[in-house]
């Protein structure tokens, strides 16, 4: 039986319904004289994902991650990416999403892409335009979260990749950085703050008649769930682990429950990412500063 090992670090909230699907998978792929080995990382699990990578010195046969830092830290990523297949004859991904920032490295390509939007607290913004962009909202109040996660670090990445540091650092003085990314959309909704920047699967769900959201005119900071894939796993075995992980359905899972953009072919689309020409913001590795 082949061993194939993975590490798996994807979004937290829906991670029973995760496991319970890779578990399944692993039985389906047990059949086809493949044994899949996973580790899991992320909230509530003791060892983070980069530093098991950086400490072991190599990666896994195949990494699925939101932790970001494996990816876009050199000294980490650096250890593996030359070991790493081209994805774009293996994984189907959608033209919008091709066309990118988000596949700038054949190496990785997403399979999930989760936007921040603007979220505005009704009553704070009484009689006041609301800003439509992220430039406007650089000297106002306002919460993102994510201190110690991808989801706090892309923004200041994302914002300097397109205004540069001296913007970054300006819309940071007026920012309330929470530990976690939900309690941006605590802190609008109980008014501590008039705006916050929240990712979807908690914005999607908050009251419209408290709250409104808008998507940011200069497209979405976001946080993509990379997958990443050895060489020396072969195409042919790669697409049938991955063609069994990443079907439609566990993809749609997450538009419908998350409303995260699956970013495969015939995959679901959230709408406000659609009705918004799939604007989604992420660095070129070059300038993503760390």
């Amino acid at each position: 039986m082949r061993r194939v090992t993975m590490y798996w670090s994807n979004i937290c909230v829906l991670h029973r319904y995760e496991k319970q699907h890779i578990e399944n998978v692993k039985k389906q792929l047990a059949e086809l004289d493949i044994n899949l080995s996973v580790d899991y990382f992320g909230l509530g699990y003791p060892r983070k994902l980069a530093e098991t990578v950086k400490a072991a010195d190599e990666a896994p046969d195949i990494i699925v991650s939101t932790d970001l830092e494996v990816f876009e830290d050199p000294d980490i990523y650096g250890l593996f990416c030359h070991n790493l297949m081209n994805l774009d004859t293996v994984l189907p991904v959608k033209q919008e999403i091709q066309t990118s920032n988000l596949c700038q490295d054949k190496r990785l390509l997403p399979f999930l892409a989760i936007p921040l939007v603007i979220v505005f607290n009704n009553q704070l913004w009484k009689g006041r335009t609301m800003p439509a962009s992220l430039r406007e909202l650089c000297d106002c109040p306002k919460a993102f979260g994510g201190k110690n996660n991808s989801a706090g670090k892309g923004v200041y990445k994302q914002l300097t990749y397109l205004y540069g540091e001296a913007f970054t650092e300006r819309f940071m003085t007026a920012a309330t950085v929470c530990e976690m990314p939900v309690q941006s959309l605590n802190s609008v909704q109980k008014g501590l703050v008039p705006v916050s920047l929240t990712p979807s699967i908690f914005a999607l769900r908050a009251d419209s008649q408290t709250l409104t959201l808008r998507y940011p005119e200069e497209g979405a900071l976001t946080v993509p769930s990379f997958v990443a894939v050895k060489k020396s796993l072969g195409q042919e075995l790669a697409k049938t682990i991955l063609s069994a992980l990443l079907t439609i359905e566990f993809c749609n899972y997450f538009a419908v429950s998350g409303a995260i953009q699956p970013c495969l072919r015939k995959t679901a689309d959230v709408d406000m990412v659609a009705q918004n020409g799939f604007r989604l913001v992420y660095p070129e590795f070059s300038q993503a500063e760390l």
